[in-house]
Order: structure tokens, then sequence, then C-alpha cells
């Protein structure tokens, strides 16, 4: 049995009930009274829609370096058709890199810019992609891995959406700046699969190498959930748009959930333990995991919040009263003084 430490969200996960099919957290609620210092537990099942995560947020990173100008151009040709094709809450992003600030002449402000923040708006997102603008570069390698840092980093994730950035590239990356165990870990810390596109094949552009980095895409792509396609300069302008969406499609439809809540304040104490023998990692649609919450009262006061998971719109709702209970020094003069008192009583009776 496994424990996640709730932070501001906590990783869990969700099989299955036969023909449970719609997303739902149960019991959907529940209401107890506890003391300061008493810990409950809850145990609750999720259950995923058939189609896997309905509350996605997609960052589109493109290296924009003058050789990437015929997927830079397929991109914005094919954009809108891609963000509309998809189905359930999506907020989409955008963003480029360009050399590596390790590079003569670039800085972090130079290497990647951040053109569109998250937003549900797929005109606005058409409008970030219609500013890359494939131009200029030195070396081969460039900052694929600063760029893909910075967006695990710096995006404004929304807290129970599924994470994806959607990547672009035709050369592997420079590894003084970042590294790959650098980008590793900030994805990872973010909760986010890379779907990577590669302009080269097996071992060559984005799965290139710089030194003894090899295999960079394959292996970052390994490591953090996703997928790779390689050749992808092959596919025409229609393919582009089917490819893409399918390739996003496939990343929303298995999760690792994370849990999280609404809770404010630090009155309570929220971690989730999955509980269900056939693990947490890689939750199909339809599938359900069980889980359990356990609950510790700090502060006196009542408590409403909701816990939800990551990528799935259901959420489950709890009511928790902390009770004020004496100190324990309070409850020995309490106790102190009934003795003197009954020690008086006694005196005169005896008088």
């Amino acid at each position: 049995m496994k424990s996640f430490r709730l932070l501001s969200v906590v990783g869990v996960f969700a099989v299955a009930a036969p023909g449970a099919w719609a997303q739902s957290i149960s019991p959907a609620s529940y209401a107890a009274t506890i003391n300061i210092g008493q810990t409950i537990t809850i145990d609750k099942t999720i259950t995923l829609a058939a189609a896997g995560a309905t509350k996605v947020d997609v960052v589109f990173l493109a290296d924009n370096t003058g050789s990437m100008g015929g997927t830079v151009n397929n991109a914005k040709a094919g954009a809108t058709a891609i963000m509309s094709g998809l189905s359930g809450d999506y907020n989409f992003g955008v963003a480029r890199y360009y050399g590596d600030p390790s590079e003569y002449g670039m800085s972090p402000s130079t290497s990647f810019n951040y053109l569109t923040p998250l937003t549900s708006s797929v005109a606005t997102a058409q409008t970030g992609v219609n500013a890359w603008n494939a131009s200029g570069g030195g070396d081969t390698p460039e900052a694929n891995y600063f760029a893909l840092k910075q967006t695990a980093d710096t995006s404004a994730w929304r807290s129970d959406a599924q994470r994806i950035v959607v990547w672009f590239g035709d050369a592997p990356s420079h590894t003084e700046t970042t590294t790959k165990t650098d980008a590793i870990n900030a994805l990872t810390a973010a909760g986010a699969k890379v779907v990577a596109f590669n302009n080269g094949s097996v071992g060559s552009g984005l799965d290139g190498a710089y030194g003894a980095d090899t295999n960079q895409a394959s292996s970052l792509v390994g490591a953090v959930g996703g997928s790779l396609t390689n050749n992808f300069t092959s596919l025409s302008s229609s393919q582009f748009v089917t490819k893409v969406t399918e390739q996003i499609s496939l990343a929303s439809s298995s999760l690792n959930l994370f849990f999280g809540s609404n809770l404010a304040g630090s009155g309570l104490t929220l971690g989730f333990t999955c509980t269900d023998v056939l693990g947490c990692n890689n939750v199909s649609g339809g599938e359900s995991r069980t889980f359990r919450l356990s609950i510790t009262g700090n502060l006196a006061g009542t408590y409403a919040f909701d816990v939800f998971a990551r990528g799935i719109a259901a959420t489950e709702h709890d009511v928790i009263t902390v009770a004020a209970v004496p100190e324990p020094s309070a409850a020995l003069m309490v106790l102190g003084g009934a003795g003197v008192l009954g020690l008086m009583m006694r005196r005169r009776k005896s008088a």
C-alpha cells in the first residue's frame, strides 16, 4: 500500500466496476466530527469517463529556428482544426524556443518565449501559433531541455486538469543550461506528459545525441509518459492534423491520477493512499480505482471542501467539524480543582 502526502495537489490514482463509465468519485459526500489530533479515514472509489481525461491543459511548444519552416507552416494551417477536434474541457497555451542560453548572443529571455497563456479560446491560441516564425539558428543543438523545463515550471496549469506538452522539433538539446534530468524532474513535478513530434528519424533530430546524452526525446518521453512520433515531415497537411489530434487524444486516454483539494488553511491535514490491488498508474477510460482519504484535525472549526482528481470533471464533497477540546494543562487544572473541592466537602462533613 503506497501513501502520498498532500501538498497543493497530491498524487494518487485510480478499475473497474463493470459497466461503470460515468466519471465520479464515491461516496459523493461525507460528514463527520472529530477532535483535535484525531485522524479518520474514508474509503473512496474514482471512475473515469470512457475517454479518460475530460479536463486537459495542452501547451504547444515548438523549435522556431530556420529549419522548422515546414512544421511551423503546417501548425499554423492546422492548429484550429486540431484544437476543435478534441472533445472535452481543453485549455491551450503556446510557446516557442530557439538556441540555448549557453550559446553566444542568447539569454533565457531570447531562448524561450511564452506566447499565449493557457486559455479556453481556440482563436486566442491560434493567434499564438500564428506568431511562430522559423528563422535564425546557429549550431545544431537547441534549447529543448531549457524550454521544456520552463514550460513545466511557468505554465498556469489548472490544478484539476491533466497536463500535456505537445513538442515539435528537429534537433537535439544542449545540456549546459538544463540537463535532461532537470527537464524530467520539472515535468514530473508538474505531472505533465510529453507528446513529441520529431522531424528526424529514430536516434536523430529530437531523438539525437549531444555528447553522451543519446536518444534524448525517446528517453525523456519514456520517463514522463506520452509518445514520440518520428519522421514527422513526411506527413501531408491533413495527415499532420490527424496525427497531432490522435496523439493528444491518446495521451489523455490513460492517466496517472493526481488528487487535490480546495481546502484552505491549516485546520486539517489531508492524505491519500492508493488501496487498489491493480495499482495506480496508467488508468484507462472507464476504469475505477479505490483510494483512502485520511483527515487529521489540527484546529477547531468546521471545514467544507471538495476533493478532485486532475483531469476528471468529478468532485467529492466533505464537511469535517473539529471539536475544541481542553488543553492537557487546562484539563489537569479542572481535575485538580475538583479534587480540592471534594476534599473540602469531606472535611466539612467530618467537622
